[in-house]
């Protein structure tokens, strides 16, 4: 008898998928809105979040952890 084991999927919200996206950074590193983007974009590319709201979501998280942004998103 063949048993497959159930696997949890995890639907991450914007939230995570931002937080997720900013774990590799450590307090003082400088944080691009254009890489965040993309990041989270490949991490979660089900989010039906708008750029903006990301982009919100990103600069609450990354100055509660005390990194800097840069606002580069919108120059492609």
């Amino acid at each position: 008898m063949n048993v497959v084991p159930r696997v949890a999927v995890v639907d991450l919200t914007a939230q995570g998928l931002v937080t997720s996206a900013l774990s590799k950074f450590r307090a003082g590193d400088t944080i691009s809105t254009r890489a965040a983007l993309d990041a989270v974009r490949r991490i979660g590319p089900a989010c039906t979040d708008s750029d903006d709201d990301l982009v919100e979501l990103i600069v609450m998280t990354a100055i509660g952890r005390t990194m800097g942004v840069v606002f580069d998103h919108r120059s492609r």
